[in-house]
């Protein structure tokens, strides 16, 4: 025989000895290796199972349900290349091992129950002809008989839809003879899954194998299986029967004839809501109810409403009741809940808003976070029923727009957000709707710095004050038509003291709007300075004073001024633009007056305001910031190196909070940015501290403390390129000694020489552009700088920050320079093969996905709008594949940013790839427990 087929087997006969192996990671390397060899010869492999299993019938079972398994995977990868009389000898083997034990063995069962699902996908008669000689008329079948059918229905609703009705016929008698609970409950889920597999047939019947299939075919068969389950087995002891039962019956509803259904209402709504009663876990109950008035709407039921008291009150309960993120099945419920809100909307419109609008009133807290939670989804979900009582929810919502609790409040925000979105806030009363969201961009701090609340679903003034900067952000960039309720009315609230603390999202959202106003070619007001807001150039001078001052109002004041200058006089915009760099002649200011003062405490402190308060997503503040504290460290080397140091390890460089709540860590993109700024820092202190006393420092404190941060690599060729005037290349001489000698092209390598040369410093300036602000002014020439510099990283990083590389550049694809677009893809294109090197592919492995963004770039050359966002749908739908979930949340948070790009051709660029980005990774970030209600509709 052939020598390597009889290692293989041999091989092959030593991991079916290995499979019960008493570590169950030994189990699972069997099962992998098992499959990798069954890949190759599948019908050897099963043969070899199979004989395996006949030739020890006294395997223990988890030795037997190893081997079980490693069958199912093979089997499910490689089924149309196992031959037929195979395929019918693993349906006899597991059919035998599923039904030789009378008693339930779930592990051994169930496993062989799988294969025959399993191979059902291919062969369902085959399986069919099997399993029916063990499903017979007037014998109670085996339980996982009636699993497998159950399961069969749900993985191959074509291929087994045509068998339901004759499985159904058999079915009936057998459910009057069980009498235990098992089987009560395995009969009650396969009607649920058989219910739910006809309903997806009928929904899809241009699909379908059999088009004539109608509804009619199982309704008096569901509806005899109906009357048992609701009159007998509904009111079982047994808590888990119930709520299968409850399911089943849920999903029969849509399959009965609708006289028998109008028939049940009556009887069938109150015995679901007195489950909730007997029931901890409430899910299951308000699916099954959500289903049963999905029907009974769809018939246009009449009795329906002689139950809506009744469903009121018990669905305001439910929505009214805790939501815990960390509890799945307590957010289905809810969501579940609202959705029969909305079910009862369409049919009953005037009474279930004015149920709502009365339940505002209630001052309960838990009652009135109901009402808005339904309130708010209301004006989403059903918003043509909504239209004509607009005028009437805005007077209503002013009641709970005044109660004292944060809950209450957060929820008051949301249900503003959902109106700003369906046009109420253009209408008489909005503007009480904006205030209010300003005065809680106002709100003073709960707790002390370095304090911490107590009650963990407590919602402190700081996380509604964050919650209200974020609304007003994205009512400013996303609801285009509000930019004439916003502006101007917005500056009114920037000079009276009780919005002081709100004055930076305010001048933010300002300058948004100016913005578009200028790109319009619209004057920013028609009003002169002094009709506008008397005193409010004076109080931007005094913001700009004091710039930490109120949540750091200098910087974002100034550029409201900005914005505004052309009201000033026709030739203020021409004079800031040559005089006022922005923000650098704050923190040089600053600098220069820390390097005259003597007071150590006085630098330390201020020191410490400076790196704590400074915007660091922001490139210009960063710079800045890093040139302030440079310049005082030529009189105080010793204190800003020692608090350099300090900020090193401090809070900042840790996950926490992020302020749009979409996540519970702050995202990758914000910590790199704080790095950003220390690397920056020391770059400055090098370059400005006396040279006679920074050399030595060099290596004891600079490059260590930096070294900590070296994958924020752009920043640190700055840094090196600073440390090079005045320093040479002394310090980093053993950087390329300690380099691998069989390897020219490494980061450090690459970095130390590029240093040496002194060449790079203005390309890695362009680069750090791209990366932070690719809208800046040459745009063009820092993207074409970025495809350079990718293409000599490639193979040497590991590219953690890909989601905000590719953030920064996907937007470009649809610049307005041709050749940025073009550049763009080349970067997209290069990004994306690093990803697959650094993934262990080969340096000459091809994807089909990438190589097809090359062809994109024809397709930018064409200037038209529909055509080029179309092409950057086309790229993210590539991006999406290759791109890993650990990255998925930098690229939505780099996106965010780009909505609000400074060319609008990038910002709707920015929405349509989210938007196909969510489409295709949504799902698994709804897995992962995202709240989606807080991203911008």
């Amino acid at each position: 025989e052939n020598p390597v087929y009889i290692n293989r087997q041999q091989v092959t006969l030593a991991l079916l000895d290995a499979a019960n192996d008493k570590d169950s990671e030994v189990q699972e390397q069997v099962r992998k290796s098992m499959l990798t060899l069954g890949k190759q010869q599948p019908d050897r492999v099963l043969a070899m199972c199979q004989d395996y299993l006949l030739k020890h019938p006294k395997l223990v079972v988890s030795h037997r349900v190893v081997i079980l398994q490693t069958i199912e995977l093979i089997a499910s990868c490689r089924i149309d290349d196992i031959c037929s009389t195979r395929i019918k000898s693993i349906i006899s083997l597991a059919s035998d091992e599923m039904t030789r034990s009378k008693e339930v063995i779930p592990d051994w069962q169930q496993a062989a129950s799988n294969i025959l699902v399993a191979v059902g996908n291919k062969h369902i008669n085959d399986i069919m002809e099997e399993i029916l000689t063990k499903f017979q008329p007037g014998v109670l079948p085996h339980f996982f008989v009636v699993q497998t059918l159950a399961n069969l229905s749900i993985s191959n609703v074509y291929g087994m839809v045509p068998f339901l009705n004759a499985i159904l016929g058999t079915m009936l008698p057998m459910l009057s003879m069980a009498k235990q609970d098992n089987m009560k409950w395995v009969f009650s889920s396969a009607l649920c899954h058989f219910s739910d597999s006809i309903l997806e047939y009928l929904a899809n019947l241009d699909k379908a194998p059999d088009p004539t299939v109608r509804k009619d075919t199982f309704s008096s068969e569901i509806y005899a299986a109906f009357d048992i389950l609701f009159s007998n087995w509904l009111q079982s002891r047994e808590s888990k029967l119930r709520l299968t039962v409850a399911e089943a019956v849920g999903s029969m509803c849509h399959l009965m004839a609708s006289d028998k259904l109008e028939e049940q209402i009556p009887k069938l709504i109150p015995a679901i809501l007195s489950l909730y009663k007997k029931n901890n876990e409430h899910y299951v109950i308000s699916k099954s109810l959500c289903q049963v008035l999905d029907a009974s709407v769809n018939m246009g039921s009449r009795v329906l409403e002689t139950q809506l008291d009744s469903l009121l009150f018990a669905l305001h309960q439910q929505v009214s009741a805790p939501t815990d993120y960390n509890n799945p099945p307590t957010v289905k419920n809810h969501n579940e809940v609202l959705r029969c809100f909305s079910l009862l909307a369409n049919s009953f419109p005037d009474r279930l808003v004015m149920f709502v609008l009365q339940k505002l009133e209630n001052s309960n807290e838990r009652s009135r976070m109901g009402s808005l939670a339904v309130l708010r989804h209301l004006i989403n979900s059903t918003t043509s029923t909504m239209e004509t009582k607009k005028l009437l929810i805005l007077a209503s919502i002013r009641q709970p727009m005044a109660d004292h609790s944060n809950k209450v409040k957060k929820r008051v925000v949301q249900v503003i957000s959902a109106m700003a979105h369906h046009g109420y806030l253009e209408l008489e009363g909005g503007e009480l709707l904006v205030r209010f969201i300003v005065q809680h961009c106002a709100l003073p701090d709960t707790y002390q710095r370095g304090e911490r609340p107590t009650d963990p679903e407590e919602v402190t003034n700081e996380a509604l004050r964050a919650m209200c900067d974020s609304t007003l952000h994205l009512l400013t960039t996303t609801v285009g038509r509000l930019a004439d309720v916003l502006w101007p009315k917005l500056l009114y609230y920037l000079t009276p003291a009780q919005y002081s603390n709100a004055t930076t999202p305010l001048c933010k959202s300002l300058i948004v709007l100016g913005n578009k106003k200028k790109n319009n070619q619209e004057k920013a007001s028609s009003y002169t300075m002094s009709n506008l807001c008397p005193g409010l150039c004076p109080w931007f001078q005094v913001n700009a004073a004091f710039p930490f001052n109120s949540r750091g109002h200098g910087a974002p004041s100034l550029s409201v001024l900005e914005v505004l200058s052309t009201n000033i006089h026709p030739k203020t915009e021409i004079l800031w633009e040559k005089e006022i760099p922005p923000l650098f002649f704050l923190y040089r200011c600053i600098g220069v007056t820390l390097q005259q003062c003597f007071n150590k405490e006085v630098v330390k402190k201020q020191l410490q305001e400076i790196l704590l308060t400074a915007r660091h997503n922001d490139a210009v503040e960063r710079e800045g910031v890093a040139m302030g504290i440079g310049l005082c460290a030529n009189s105080h080397l010793e204190g800003t190196l020692a608090k350099l140091d300090e900020f090193g390890k401090s809070d900042a460089f840790k996950k926490s909070p992020s302020i749009f709540n979409l996540l519970k860590d702050r995202n990758d993109v914000e910590v790199e940015k704080v790095k950003s700024t220390l690397i920056l820092c020391y770059g400055q202190v090098a370059l400005n501290a006396p040279p006679e006393t920074i050399l030595h420092r060099i290596d004891q404190d600079i490059l260590r403390c930096i070294s900590k941060h070296f994958n924020t690599k752009v920043i640190v060729v700055i840094l090196f390129s600073d440390l090079s005037f005045c320093c040479y290349v002394y310090p980093v001489q053993d950087f390329i000694k300690a380099e691998p000698a069989d390897s020219l092209r490494t980061p450090v390598r690459h970095l130390v020489m590029t240093t040496c040369a002194n060449l790079i410093i203005t390309a890695a300036k362009f680069l750090l552009q791209c990366q932070h602000s690719l809208a800046s002014l040459d745009v063009e020439t820092g993207t074409l700088c970025l495809s350079f510099l990718l293409f000599t990283v490639q193979n040497m990083v590991s590219f953690h920050n890909l989601g905000a590389l590719l953030g920064r550049l996907s937007p470009r694809c649809s610049d307005p320079h041709p050749a940025v677009r073009a550049a763009a893809v080349d970067c997209i294109y290069t990004l994306l093969y690093i990803q697959l090197r650094y993934e262990g592919f080969s340096l000459d492995y091809k994807d089909e996905g990438v190589d097809g963004l090359l062809p994109l770039k024809d397709r930018l050359q064409n200037p038209d709008h529909s055509i080029l966002y179309k092409t950057c749908s086309d790229l993210t739908k590539v991006m999406s594949k290759r791109l890993p979930q650990q990255q998925l949340t930098t690229l939505v948070f780099m996106l965010f940013e780009g909505l609000v790009d400074s060319q609008t051709n990038c910002c709707r660029a920015s929405s349509v790839i989210l938007n196909t980005l969510l489409k295709n990774r949504g799902g698994g970030m709804q897995e992962c427990g995202w709240p989606w209600e807080q991203i911008p509709s």
